[in-house]
């Protein structure tokens, strides 16, 4: 996935902030510092479950914190449940902003990364962390996080080995949730981590054909950028020095330019079929895990909404 100026192009970079200062401080554990997500299994026959929405994956975030902070407090610690996230902050632009409506509400996502950066310095969990003795700071990573010679790994399709601990009650709330936490922990890993096709996607003719009518139509507005990465390029220097205020307009003008023209252009069925299309054996070649880790979030979502983590 391509990173632009301000994070992940078109998306919150805050899903977890606030336990990035506490993972930073405990690089021993942090094979626990990621994302989660998974069981196959089943009918074969039977019809692949459905994706989470934004807003169920929202509400599974939740339910985690609340179960992490009543295992928190049953070891002994203060801790502070992340604000949610909503669906919006959430959506994600890797090669293209084409939602006017995002554009305009969020530009690049700058001023929520801004946000992320406060959240991070201002994080609760981390001012409470400093407050504890150095044998106290140890027993709350290895609480939250687990012991690390406990891991379990997966090899991803990238070709990465990612390690988490069996152990800690951000384990403990993954397995309240998901039921088996191996699993969960390797259908989420692989369906996370298909190849990236983007090279072969900007290779292709069509891409390139509806990049030039796109760039036509960005000229015409006023907005002389060969294609949405030369304005990443180009971003950072266009607010520096502004201020957030001013930095945020600049933004706004451009991603909604940029997401009126990929509209009104070919760009934005393109990059969504040829998106399909470069997916579509990778998405083959593992969809057991895809499926698997849809399965097993519709479940965990039963499992919150009986348990009402987080109350409804």
């Amino acid at each position: 996935m391509r990173m632009p100026a301000y994070g992940t192009r078109g998306t919150a970079a805050y899903t977890t902030a606030f336990r990035v200062g506490l993972c930073a401080l405990f690089l021993a554990a942090a094979t626990a510092c990621g994302a989660a997500g998974g069981a196959q299994g089943g009918d074969p026959a039977a019809k692949p479950p459905r994706p989470a929405t934004l807003g169920e994956l929202a509400l599974l975030d939740q339910a985690q914190e609340a179960l992490v902070d009543r295992c928190m407090d049953r070891a002994g610690f203060e801790y502070h449940p992340a604000a949610p996230v909503t669906a919006d902050e959430r959506r994600d632009f890797p090669y293209v902003v084409d939602d006017p409506a995002w554009a305009r509400a969020y530009g690049y996502g700058g001023a929520l990364d801004r946000r992320a950066a406060r959240e991070r310095k201002d994080n609760p969990n981390a001012a409470y962390l400093r407050t504890l003795s150095p044998d106290r700071q140890h027993a709350y990573g290895t609480a939250l996080y687990g012991d690390p010679a406990t891991a379990i790994e997966v090899t991803v399709p990238t070709g990465i080995d990612i390690r988490r601990s069996r152990t800690g009650c951000l384990a403990d709330a993954d397995r309240a949730l998901y039921g088996d936490l191996r699993e969960w922990f390797r259908v989420d890993k692989v369906a996370s981590n298909l190849p990236d096709r983007t090279a072969e996607l900007h290779r292709a003719p069509e891409y390139r054909a509806a990049v030039g009518k796109w760039a036509a139509c960005m000229t015409g507005r006023g907005h002389p950028y060969a294609s949405p990465d030369d304005i990443q390029r180009r971003l950072p220097a266009l607010t520096k020095g502004a201020s957030p205020g001013e930095a945020h307009a600049v933004e706004v003008g451009l991603a909604t330019a940029e997401a009126e023209c990929a509209r009104s252009t070919p760009l934005s069925a393109t990059v969504d079929r040829l998106t399909r299309r470069l997916a579509r054996p990778d998405r083959a070649q593992y969809a057991a895990e895809i499926e698997g880790r849809d399965r097993m979030r519709l479940l965990a979502l039963e499992h919150a909404r009986a348990r009402e983590l987080p109350p409804r």
